[in-house]
């Protein structure tokens, strides 16, 4: 931030409000604003300079934000107060005055202390960076994500970095045939006798995730304290069930996944694990599922509620292999750690979970198949 007497750059200390300019000792004082600022870069850019780093990192940066702009920013004050709460503005109070590289970094930690529906909201991303460049931050532009979900892009996509000759690899794989079919993700094709929805391509993978419930198991055969890197689930689905897919076991990838808290409960997920056959997680259903955003702001705020309704119910229902709609599991731990999320056969998102011993839950695997051979 400058001087708005001299131009100067002030140096910001933490633990101290800005208050004169080291160069030519102008006094820094908070101006009650004339006129309603009506963007957010500018809000910002004026709190920083008036206000100091602690209004701008601090709590007071709602009330202060809400003031200069007479509420016509309500949504993105709401906003704003949950970077806070969330501690994502510490972590850009830590690297103010650090490196570029450290700075760019804690945009990133920023966004990973958000409950990670939110990961795919530009929003907050957006509104992260906004507050950098009232630092006086010199950042790159973010780079445009890669894969959407399949329920807003049907037809398929060739982006950069994927190989479009194994594409047509993974369609000739699927459909034993050199006939080219309708390419699209979110189709369904028929492999080990099963039906399976293509949810994305990164490279030379697609993910795929049966459209049926395929058995039923419990997360955990004993109840007790548990992530997904120790339950019996995980380790029969990358044991006995996938020899069960025959020889497309072969063509299956081994993958890192991250065991992200739940977002609701802070409920531990776990380590992260390398995986094979898997449950998808609560980040990945509401992504390739439909973007749950709006519901999550909504639990924010009211916190007592358990679940993610919204008009993408209808796209989350599952039917078992005779036809019946059945709740299916999600790997991402619930209420406590001897709870895990789950789906319900109308298709909420039952964020509370279900004990991880029932043996009802309904299984549907997911996995990335390599497409080239």
């Amino acid at each position: 931030m400058k001087c708005g007497n001299c131009g100067e750059k002030l140096n910001i200390t933490l633990g101290k409000s800005v208050n004169f300019c080291s160069n030519c000792g102008n006094k820094i004082t908070a101006q009650s604003s004339t006129t309603v600022i009506d963007n957010v870069e500018s809000a910002f850019q004026y709190i920083a300079e008036s206000f100091g780093v602690e209004a701008l990192l601090g709590s007071k940066v709602v009330t202060i934000f809400a003031d200069i702009t007479r509420n016509q920013l309500a949504d993105e004050k709401d906003l704003i107060k949950f970077l806070f709460d969330k501690g994502a503005l510490d972590c850009l109070k830590e690297a103010i005055q650090k490196p570029i590289s450290e700075q760019e970094i804690s945009i990133k930690r920023a966004m990973a202390k958000l409950p990670k529906f939110l990961q795919n909201s530009d929003d907050a991303d957006t509104m992260l960076r906004y507050f950098a460049v009232a630092l006086g931050w010199q950042l790159s532009e973010p780079q445009p994500k890669v894969l959407r979900p399949y329920l807003k892009k049907q037809q398929l996509v060739v982006y950069p970095g994927v190989n479009r000759g194994a594409i047509l690899n993974l369609l000739k794989l699927l459909t034993a045939s050199d006939d080219i079919i309708e390419e699209q993700l979110g189709s369904i094709h028929r492999l080990s006798n099963n039906d399976w929805r293509v949810l994305a391509i990164e490279n030379d993978k697609a993910l795929l995730i049966s459209v049926e419930i395929l058995e039923t198991h419990p997360y955990n055969e004993e109840e007790k304290d548990i992530t997904w890197e120790s339950c019996t689930l995980r380790k029969y689905l990358n044991s006995e069930f996938i020899k069960k897919l025959g020889d497309l076991e072969d063509h299956v990838a081994e993958i890192r996944n991250d065991n992200l808290d739940n977002p609701w409960y802070d409920t531990r997920g776990g380590n992260a694990t390398t995986d094979k056959v898997f449950l998808l997680s609560l980040t990945e259903m509401c992504y390739y599922f439909g973007d749950s955003t709006a519901s999550l702001k909504k639990k924010e705020s009211t916190r007592n509620d358990s679940i993610v309704t919204d008009v993408n119910n209808a796209t989350r229902i599952a039917k078992d292999t005779s036809g019946e709609a059945c709740w299916w599991w999600l790997r991402s731990p619930g209420y406590l750690s001897n709870y895990a999320t789950l789906v319900t056969d109308d298709g909420i998102v039952y964020v509370y979970g279900d004990s991880i011993n029932n043996y009802f839950g309904g299984i549907r695997p997911a996995l990335w198949l390599n497409l080239g051979f």
